[in-house]
């Protein structure tokens, strides 16, 4: 087929046209972003160095993508550009449909002429320093698809325009501080998948509204001021998978249809005022991992539905006034690895079942009115790290199947009716920095595998009917920063291995009946800060080596059998605020030395045979 010479070259000047035309409006839109990157702080950046106007821009230059040799995508994300958007070619990008300029250094404001670039299908301005408000022209962006502005300065009112951008998937406005109230707006972004609105000041109510983005999987409004109740239309977001409300003052109850949230991956409600006893409808949250209900004023029992979800990884039910026993078909969470009902008022035996969760981490069960023996079958949770059974009404025998938790960190059973002997077996804990059993009933001897603990920092037994001698092993405690070992029935001598604990900081053995001389390897304590040894029938001198604890603040002796003088070197304790000596057989003088202790406030030697006059340095 011959194409006419007329047509041919009408052919030729339309496409020589077309040609003319992109090279014009690249070459504007080149002069446009070249203009822009003249007022960045940061000129010699090298990521920019290819922005000349002597390259191409669109094969060329950094971050710049055309189509039709017009600027359709420009992604200069994390270039540590430092500037402002004030200058940027808004109205020169007609065709842009992807902006890029996340985890920069942009400050400032954003223009209200953002608005003109209604081709706009992606917009990231996160992780910046912008500032002022999101402007309402941004509503001109009907095409736009992904709103991400989060963790800038941003502040005032969320625009109720954003709830005209039809097309939206995702909008996050995250770490910003943005203020008034959630939008009804809102409600009609039926395409939204995601909406992060945490980390800001809003207040106000949730607007039920949003219970109508049935296409929504993620909401996350935590960290707000937002009050009123939880929208029982929430319950409709049947592809929901996150749902964090936390840290807010939102209060009422936990609407039962959260429960028909079949596709919740997450749930934390935790941090509000929220009230009224928890839903059995929760468990039919299947896919749940975890459920973070603590901090509220949730009443009534554990439902034993929860038991039922088998997926869950986290449950923290802590600090609210639930009541009646811990259900057993929580034995059931098989894949549990923290479990924290802490600081409630739950009552009735440990069930035995929670020995069954395998994968358990921490359990806390502290601060309730648990009552009955701890099961021997915990023994059986092989992971866990932190055993916090503390301030309860426990009773009975300390099992020795505690011992087999050879990864246990932290264990606390104190403030119980605990009594039986401590085993044996604790010794084998490898890698436990902190053991307190302190405030039982407990009897018998200090079993010597305690000083096999060489992790330890914390070892208290205050306060029990424990008796028999102080094991030297406990010298093997090298980490040891707190001994509590007072309020006993232990006699015999203080071992001088205490003196290697070169870590310690606090030395309590008062009120037991331990008897012969303070060893003067205490001495070697140099980090010392509280010696307490009153009310105990030590005999023989003080140490002068005790003076040479220059941390020590408080130091009591009183109540024991000493004699012979006071050490002239206590006048080396210038951080000593108190000294007590009184009730003891010393003699002597009363060194002048003692009146150089300039942070002494008080001062008590008497009911003894002290002699010689007052030294004058006391300043009497």
């Amino acid at each position: 087929m011959i194409i006419p010479s007329k047509i041919f070259s009408l052919l030729q000047f339309f496409i020589l046209l077309y040609l003319l035309t992109v090279t014009f409006a690249s070459i504007e839109e080149a002069t446009a972003l070249l203009k822009w990157k003249a007022t960045f702080k940061n000129q010699n950046n090298s990521l920019f160095a290819s922005w000349t106007p002597s390259s191409n821009s669109c094969k060329d230059w950094y971050g710049v993508i055309c189509f039709n040799g017009r600027v359709n995508k420009l992604n200069i994300r994390n270039t540590s550009a430092i500037g402002t958007l004030n200058d940027f070619p808004f109205s020169s990008l007609p065709l842009l449909e992807s902006l890029d300029l996340s985890m920069n250094n942009f400050s400032g404001t954003i223009p209200p002429e953002i608005g003109t670039l209604t081709n706009l299908i992606y917009l990231d301005l996160s992780s910046n320093q912008i500032s002022g408000t999101v402007p309402p022209q941004i509503s001109s962006l009907a095409k736009l698809q992904i709103l991400h502005m989060f963790d800038n300065h941003l502040n005032g009112f969320i625009p109720e325009e954003i709830g005209h951008l039809k097309s939206l998937t995702e909008l996050d406005l995250s770490s910003n501080t943005l203020n008034g109230s959630i939008p009804a707006s809102l409600g009609n972004l039926n395409n939204l998948t995601i909406m992060c609105l945490h980390d800001n000041h809003l207040s106000g109510p949730i607007p039920k509204e949003i219970g109508y983005l049935r296409s929504l999987v993620g909401f996350s409004s935590k960290n707000n001021y937002l009050d009123g109740s939880i929208p029982a239309s929430l319950g409709n977001l049947n592809n929901l998978t996150i749902l964090h409300l936390h840290d807010n003052h939102l209060s009422g109850p936990i609407p039962k249809e959260i429960g028909y949230l079949r596709s919740l991956v997450g749930l934390s409600l935790k941090n509000n005022y929220l009230d009224g006893s928890i839903p059995a409808s929760l468990g039919n949250l299947n896919n749940l991992t975890s459920l973070h209900l603590h901090d509220n004023h949730l009443s009534g029992p554990i439902p034993k539905e929860i038991g039922y979800l088998r997926s869950l990884v986290g449950l923290s039910l802590k600090n609210n006034y639930l009541d009646g026993s811990i259900p057993a078909s929580l034995g059931n969470l098989n894949n549990l690895t923290i479990l924290h009902l802490h600081d409630n008022h739950l009552s009735g035996p440990i069930p035995k079942e929670i020995g069954y969760l395998r994968s358990l981490v921490g359990l806390s069960l502290k601060n309730n009115y648990l009552d009955g023996s701890i099961p021997a079958s915990l023994g059986n949770l092989n992971n866990l790290s932190l055993l916090y059974l503390y301030d309860n009404h426990l009773s009975g025998p300390i099992p020795e199947e505690i011992g087999y938790l050879r990864s246990l960190v932290g264990l606390s059973l104190k403030n119980n009716y605990l009594d039986g002997s401590i085993p044996a077996s604790l010794g084998n804990l490898n890698n436990l920095t902190s053991l307190h059993l302190h405030d039982n009933h407990l009897s018998g001897p200090i079993p010597k595998e305690i000083g096999y603990l060489r992790s330890i920092v914390g070892l208290s037994l205050k306060n029990n009917y424990l008796d028999g001698s102080i094991p030297a092993s406990l010298g093997n405690l090298t980490n040891l920063s707190l001994l509590y070992l007072y309020d006993n029935h232990l006699s015999g001598p203080i071992p001088e291995e205490i003196g290697y604990l070169r870590f310690l900081t606090d030395l309590r053995l008062y009120d037991n009946s331990l008897n012969g001389s303070i060893p003067s390897s205490l001495g070697n304590l140099n980090s010392l800060s509280v010696l307490l040894l009153h009310d105990n029938h030590l005999s023989g001198s003080t140490p002068e080596e005790i003076g040479y604890l220059l941390s020590l603040d408080v130091l009591s002796l009183r109540n024991n059998s000493l004699n012979g003088s006071i050490p002239a070197s206590l006048g080396n304790l210038n951080n000593l605020s108190l000294l007590y000596l009184y009730d003891n057989h010393l003699s002597g003088p009363i060194p002048e030395e003692i009146g150089y202790l300039r942070s002494l406030t008080d001062l008590r030697l008497y009911n003894n045979s002290l002699n010689d006059s007052i030294p004058a340095s006391l300043g009497i």
